[in-house]
């Protein structure tokens, strides 16, 4: 393999020159930095990860011992871990105590398959002089005394409700005893009373712990099952050979659940008794099955977020981090209906497409037939709101920036309808407030899929050290996620190509322009920006003060590092970013989903995502109401509380749609898919910047009217031929660079 010494002769440098290169250090110029490159490429150099991590000192390792990561239980967290800590895998094989209680370790350390006839069942821990800290699942029942005796100093974490008092150890998990209370009364109410249940070996101190809480309600007729994992398929047999069949049969984990079906096949000549299973949280669950829920995946990230405050402040773990149940979730209620049949207006979104795939779901779960009315913009829906169209429909999504004009025209007041508001409304995060149901103090309407704006960026090319030098050789300045739009123009001029050659992309940005729903949206934050105002003293729209006119020009340089087509829905200013042929782009969020969920999506891994530059983003999204014209109120009420109960709104919202409700945001498997979701949570009011962001008729009528002097006088030709920014001149615009990811595997 050839050396650092190889690649500098071969590309005319210094021995120092490539070691800053290749460790990714940005004192390097362009030119040599591609030399480099070029050079390592044609002599086959790759660079070796290991072995750079530990020339920097950064080799440092997470354990994590675990029973099986087929359970879904561990995986759930092994995913997690695996994303904060892991890189390589060592997987210990069967055959000793150890390797039987503790089947898998992943660290940093080591990249190979060992197992412990090779190194002895304390051997690997031997090895790992850098671990910093160990996170364990055990069988073991003093597992805490015996990891402390084998690893005094490290900071452990046992996935157990045990709470035996050692220093820097912390037991993490959920309550035990709380499941199987809850799960008894829950059969208990049903009225059933002969009940198996199905677990791990009862000596375990969780399972003695669910045992207790579950023979606190239900002590008599219950029949209890326990093993350990590796005879679960062979033992859940047992569970068919009573004489009396069980009511129900409780299993605390989906894979004794699987067993217990299987057997019933096999082996029963009765139908399958009810079965209850405690199960990882999830977005989407089956609205059949009953599960008893657990967020794994929240309990593996406050455990990552313990551990790493441990590791940066030296103080000691908490001896406990013990979270709640999420338990059952509420079953949607089965109304009693005189008509099950609504129609709806709404406009093409991702929402929209999330509620036509749950439609079944809301058939058969509450027998409503909904109709949808789908309109192709927010144009034609206020077009049909302004007609006398608008009486066909039982309920219409509307813009919440109409709610002010055309509300209480359209909508009947929530007040007039019996109806458990208070209750549905409860279920929304708290941020959302009156602005997203209320005009002048009167409920009218419900969030239907609120929203704000968030800018995107290529968080790949941002950290790109090549593009980062090329960025500072420009313009003396960071590339670093513009705060301001003037710098978002100037990052995005970089990234245009037909502005600079060796950009990676096509465009520097989407952007948003064409008709008067969407071009004040990419105005306003300007302008809010600069301080200005939408409207003077006698409540009129201007766009001629010195604060309008420096947002307008900035508006269009922005157009200017664009494809320069007109975009008037968002959608397609998303399409411009999800083919990867653009650098940045700024959306509202009730979008955003469509940059992942797209065929045509290039960008999954390397988005990044931040405030809107200025810091003054626009609320948007929409409202659904019951419209007055609506002759089954009810029918509507239960549409909403099917919406918003915790089964459909994170399957929505999964889906590509965005809920108000709190269930989804909170939802683990939802922010790992959105994780901008986690960002926007606490959305600006809608009239952030002291001004409504986007009025209705008149205003749109107005924005017809100014918005046209902009370009007037100029062709659409003139227009694209203008600069928008001023570039220092650099000798490496011709240059395409050559940038490779250079690992053990190859170059990437």
């Amino acid at each position: 393999m050839p050396t650092i010494k190889d690649i500098a002769r071969e590309a005319g440098v210094s021995h120092g020159t490539v070691s800053n290169v290749i460790n990714g250090r940005g004192n390097v110029s362009v030119e040599k930095i591609q030399l480099v490159w070029q050079a390592a490429e044609k002599l086959g150099y790759k660079v070796n990860s290991k072995a750079q991590s530990l020339r920097q000192g950064q080799d440092r390792s997470i354990a994590v011992l675990l029973p099986s990561i087929e359970d879904r239980r561990w995986a759930a967290m092994y995913e997690v871990f695996q994303n904060e800590f892991i890189r390589n895998l060592v997987t210990l094989s069967s055959g000793t105590l150890i390797a039987q209680a503790i089947p898998m370790l992943a660290t940093l350390v080591l990249s190979r398959l060992y197992s412990p006839s090779e190194m002895g069942e304390w051997g690997v821990f031997s090895s790992y002089a850098s671990i910093l800290a160990v996170i364990s699942r055990s069988c073991l029942l003093d597992a805490a005394a015996y990891y402390r005796a084998e690893t005094p100093e490290l900071p452990i974490v046992l996935l157990s409700r045990e709470s035996r008092a050692l220093e820097n150890v912390m037991y993490a998990a959920f309550d035990p005893e709380r499941m199987g209370t809850d799960i008894a009364w829950h059969l208990r109410r049903k009225g059933l009373r002969r009940i198996g249940i199905f677990t791990e070996p009862a000596a375990f101190p969780d399972t003695a712990l669910f045992l207790n809480g579950f023979r606190t309600v239900c002590a008599d007729e219950t029949s209890v099952l326990d093993c350990p994992n590796h005879q679960v398929d062979l033992r859940a047999f047992e569970l068919f050979e009573e004489d009396e069949p069980f009511d129900a049969i409780v299993c605390t984990d989906q894979r004794r659940e699987s067993a217990v079906r299987a057997a019933c096949a096999y082996a029963s000549r009765r139908p399958l008794p009810l079965i209850v299973s405690a199960a990882p949280r999830s977005a989407v669950t089956d609205p059949l099955a009953l599960a008893y829920e657990l967020d794994y995946k929240r309990l593996a990230h406050r455990i990552v977020k313990a551990l790493l405050a441990r590791l940066e402040t030296r103080s000691p773990l908490p001896p406990t981090l013990f979270m709640e149940n999420n338990g059952f979730r509420n079953q949607v209620p089965v109304p009693q209906l005189t008509e099950s049949n609504l129609r709806m207006l709404t406009m093409a979104s991702p929402s929209t497409t999330a509620l036509k795939r749950l439609l079944p779901h809301l058939e058969k779960s509450t027998g409503i037939h909904l109709e949808l009315t789908v309109l192709p913009s927010l144009r034609d829906v206020y077009e049909v709101i302004q007609s006398s169209g608008s009486g066909r429909y039982d309920l219409i999504r509307m813009d919440v920036a109409w709610m002010d004009e055309l509300a209480k025209k359209l909508f009947r007041p929530l007040h007039q309808i019996p109806f458990d508001w208070d209750g549905l409304l409860a279920q929304t995060l708290p941020e959302f407030g009156d602005s997203y149901t209320s005009v002048n103090g009167e409920r009218i309407c419900v969030p239907y899929d609120p929203s704000t704006q968030l800018m995107f960026y290529r968080r790949d090319l941002f950290c790109d050290p090549t593009y980062k030098r090329m960025y500072f050789e420009a313009y003396r300045r960071e590339l670093e996620v513009p705060k301001s739009f003037e710098d978002y123009n100037r990052i995005a001029g970089f990234f245009t190509r037909s502005l600079n050659p060796a950009s990676p992309v096509q465009y520097g940005t989407t952007v948003a322009i064409g008709n008067v729903v969407v071009s004040p949206s990419e105005f306003l934050p300007r302008l809010f920006e600069q301080g200005g105002k939408l409207f003077n003293a006698k409540g009129q729209i201007t766009v001629d003060t010195p604060e309008a006119l420096a947002a307008l020009k900035n508006y269009r340089e922005t157009y200017a590092c664009s494809d320069r087509t007109v975009h008037d829905i968002w959608k397609n200013v998303l399409e411009g970013f999800a083919d990867g042929s653009a650098a940045m782009t700024v959306v509202f969020i009730n979008y955003a989903s469509h940059m992942l969920n797209s065929k045509m999506s290039s960008i999954a891994g390397k988005l990044g995502f931040a405030p809107v530059p200025g810091g003054r983003p626009l609320s948007g999204g929409g409202v659904v109401g019951i419209t007055r014209s609506c002759a089954h109120p009810e029918t509507a009420c239960a549409f909403l509380s099917w919406l918003y109960s915790n089964q459909t709104a994170p399957a929505f919202t999964l889906l590509g749609g965005l809920s108000p409700c709190r269930s989804a945001y909170s939802n683990r498997d939802i922010k790992e898919r959105y994780p901008w979701l986690s960002a926007a949570a606490a959305f600006p009011a809608p009239s952030a910047g002291a001004e409504v962001p986007i009025t209705a008729t008149s205003a749109s009528c107005k924005w017809r009217i100014s918005w046209q002097p902009m370009c007037s006088g100029q062709s659409s030709a003139s227009v694209r031929r203008r600069r928008p920014l001023r570039r220092r001149k650099r000798k490496w615009t011709h240059i395409l660079p050559q940038i490779r990811n250079f690992s053990d595997n190859g170059a990437a």
